[in-house]
């Protein structure tokens, strides 16, 4: 698609077009400085190349911003907007995620979502502009893995009506790559028989669960969604994860829970809250 601007009598050539390898270099150097700890786009770009849903905005034969989507179960998931600071405030976000949003629904999806920091004043009001809405709060923490002599009393999820429904009555989602997938009777199946859910008990009841998938795109990292109640059985599943992230040779864990306040452990460090948002397309 080809759209044509004018500022200030000057003639501008708008593209949105699939990245190539060719962009690299000028997308990555606009988008090192977008958090004060540099950004992840130069460790998926490789990635979201090959996957071939990666767009880019081309301003006079330039890339100067950027969008990837993922679709699955008729939705759409958008993330990585990026815009080069020195083009910003020229629609290129909204142009881009709308693109991908008409993509999307060429591929039957009803449904986009994406997660925006709680203090990102303007993606979320680029969000709301576009009618997207807040759906759950989510919190990122970080744990360091570490080698402990304590042996957490965690069990290994069967496949029993007892952990479908406490998981669907406690949780819509868990977090797999950073996109936060469904969860229905079908994929808890999945989970349960790559035994990749653990959970803890008090009173024979459950207190404490755990969903554990390890990044497609981020190097030997664990990704834990945590659903709990309990102080105790938080500390339990966490201290089993350290522990098991130094014997598998994980390198980083990140914790996603809608749990505010996570036990105090050493090496465990709240990050970020994060919106879900969705919206209808």
């Amino acid at each position: 698609m080809i759209i044509l601007n004018s500022f200030s009598n000057l003639l501008v050539y708008v593209i949105i077009r699939k990245a190539k390898a060719s962009d690299k270099k000028m997308v990555l150097e606009f988008c090192k400085t977008t958090f004060s700890w540099g950004d992840y786009i130069v460790e998926v770009w490789d990635y979201w190349i090959r996957e071939g849903n990666l767009l880019v905005l081309i301003e006079n034969n330039n890339p100067v911003a950027i969008c990837h989507s993922s679709f699955f179960d008729k939705q759409v998931w958008i993330e990585g907007i990026r815009v080069n600071e020195n083009f910003r405030k020229k629609g290129f976000a909204k142009r881009l995620v709308l693109k991908s949003e008409s993509i999307a629904k060429n591929k039957n999806c009803v449904i986009s979502k994406m997660l925006i920091e709680t203090n990102n004043k303007k993606s979320l009001n680029l969000a709301d502009y576009l009618n997207y809405k807040k759906e759950e709060t989510w919190n990122f923490y970080s744990l360091i893995p570490k080698k402990s002599y304590k042996k957490p009393k965690v069990i290994v999820a069967i496949n029993n009506n007892k952990i479908i429904n406490f998981l669907l009555l406690n949780s819509t989602y868990y977090v797999k790559s950073w996109r936060w997938i469904l969860l229905a009777k079908t994929n808890i199946d999945s989970l349960i028989n790559e035994q990749r859910i653990l959970y803890t008990i008090h009173d024979d009841k459950i207190n404490a669960l755990v969903i554990f998938t390890e990044s497609e795109y981020f190097e030997k990292t664990l990704m834990l969604t945590l659903i709990s109640d309990s102080v105790n059985g938080s500390n339990e599943i966490i201290t089993y994860f350290q522990n098991y992230a130094i014997d598998k040779n994980i390198k980083r864990i990140q914790i996603l829970t809608k749990i505010k306040t996570l036990p105090k452990i050493e090496n465990l460090d709240k990050k970020f809250s994060f919106y879900l948002m969705k919206k209808e397309i």
